[in-house]
């Protein structure tokens, strides 16, 4: 009996991060959900209002500025309270990697000039090294270029379609080390996506595409660090005995 009472006592930890787990991701695919459904109907019911989503600095783009910064500062709110935690010091890495990217380093708030990059455009984001990899590529050969994006393409779509496979096993009540980091994950694999198009399309519906997946992107970074910031937080509450 004492056995079985202390093995109760032990999985009811684990049982209840499992569900806090499974909790919020849910809530963040529910909300990916919605704000893709929300910028696709808009885009084609609404069409007075596609400047307002699309334009530079306009709903979408400012909405993304919002969540990387909310994943920004809880992350590093998180560390502050509850220490450093490896998984929460690389969200916060690469939410304010992304959003220096989205404020164009900043130029556009403090009026300085972005270096100029080569082939056309300004060196105002850590993606302008991917174009710029794009372009020299290009110099040398088209089918090394092509051959990068192929490569980028590839990678992106098999890690959001690997986080997908273990978010539904993770939604079925398999645990495993990758199922408390789905969401980074998927944030990666979309970003790759977003950059994809970046690089190799010039289509309007393509860069709307493109502000779509980087939204949902910061979207989920936000709630993997709520996800991640919660699971220690717990960890520091739990009695030594």
């Amino acid at each position: 009996m004492a056995q079985l009472i202390g093995t109760a006592m032990h999985d009811a930890p684990a049982n209840v991060e499992q569900r806090d787990r499974s909790w919020l991701l849910a809530c963040a695919l529910s909300v990916v959900s919605a704000v893709t459904v929300t910028a696709a109907l808009a885009a084609v019911f609404a069409p007075g209002i596609r400047s307002l989503l699309l334009q530079e600095d306009g709903i979408i783009e400012m909405g993304t500025v919002l969540f990387l910064a909310v994943a920004v500062i809880g992350a590093g709110a998180a560390i502050a309270f509850w220490g450093l935690r490896v998984p929460l010091a690389l969200a916060g890495l690469i939410g304010l990697a992304e959003l220096l990217d989205e404020t164009s380093f900043g130029s556009r708030l403090f009026g300085f000039e972005p270096l100029p990059l080569y082939g056309g455009g300004q060196l105002d984001g850590f993606h302008d090294l991917l174009i710029l990899a794009f372009r020299l590529l290009q110099g040398v050969s088209q089918d090394l270029a092509w051959l990068l994006v192929g490569l980028m393409l590839v990678l992106s779509a098999g890690l959001v379609l690997f986080a997908l496979r273990q978010t539904a096993r993770n939604m079925a009540g398999s645990t495993a080390w990758l199922s408390g980091h789905v969401l980074l994950l998927l944030h990666v694999g979309l970003i790759g996506l977003a950059q994809v198009i970046d690089i190799a399309a010039s289509s309007r519906a393509l860069a709307a595409v493109e502000e779509v997946l980087e939204l949902n992107a910061a979207i989920l970074l936000a709630f993997y660090v709520a996800q991640v910031g919660w699971a220690g937080e717990r960890a520091s509450a739990k009695p030594s005995w």
